[in-house]
């Protein structure tokens, strides 16, 4: 009978730059997360909007350097490996769809059997990674216009330069609804994220984690 470590070989997977992009990346949105929490916290506590103020700028500041870096994510998703590529995140390939059913099948089965096997991103998860990018991008855009409007911030100043004072209190209240909505979204994600993190490296065994480190995945043999 085979143990658990000879039915696994080791896979290279994730390129450096992915995941020296993943960890900045994930690094900035929960700074982002945490300064934004802290300005509603002393919001709800009554501190003077003075003292409040400098907070918010900090997270405009790192908002703008995660818009940069999540720039060269978006571009690594047409020039990385194949594994960084958009067209492994998004599942349209029938092989994606059908490692898909078997890892529903899996989860509804109560984890009995074996999950898909998956060098790249998990096809089910992938649901979850579209919808992420989708509302990163909200987030950069709503930022920016919203930094440009209350701190004169470049590049956002330039967008909303000329508009009349109707305009621009429009223009923020659009912006500040998505940026809301894309706060909460990530608080949802952050914790969706770490549970299925937790799910991979009990019942999957593939150091996920410790692949976004040395890039390496451990995955059951092909038969």
């Amino acid at each position: 009978m085979q143990t658990e470590r000879e039915e696994r070989v080791m896979m290279k997977v994730w390129d450096w730059e992915t995941r020296v992009l993943h960890w900045i990346n994930a690094t900035l949105i929960i700074c982002l997360v945490l300064l934004m929490l802290g300005y509603e916290g002393m919001e709800i506590m009554g501190v003077e909007k003075a003292l409040r103020t400098p907070v918010k700028r900090i997270h405009a500041y790192v908002g703008h350097i995660f818009v940069v870096t999540f720039i060269l994510r978006i571009l690594w998703g047409f020039l990385g490996n194949k594994y960084a590529r958009f067209s492994d995140i998004i599942p349209f390939k029938g092989e994606k769809r059908r490692a898909m059913a078997a890892n529903v099948k899996w989860y509804l089965s109560g984890f009995r059997g074996s999950p898909a096997r998956v060098p790249g991103h998990d096809p089910l998860a992938s649901l979850f990674y579209i919808a992420l990018f989708i509302v990163l991008v909200t987030q950069a855009l709503s930022g920016v216009l919203l930094a440009g409007m209350e701190f004169d911030m470049f590049p956002g100043y330039l967008l909303v330069g000329g508009l009349g004072e109707a305009a621009i209190e429009g223009l923020e209240e659009v912006a500040e609804g998505f940026h809301a909505f894309g706060f909460y979204f990530m608080l949802f994600f952050i914790a969706a994220h770490i549970l299925g993190l937790v799910v991979h490296e009990v019942k999957e065994k593939t150091g996920l984690f410790s692949s976004m480190i040395h890039g390496n995945k451990y995955l059951t043999k092909e038969r």
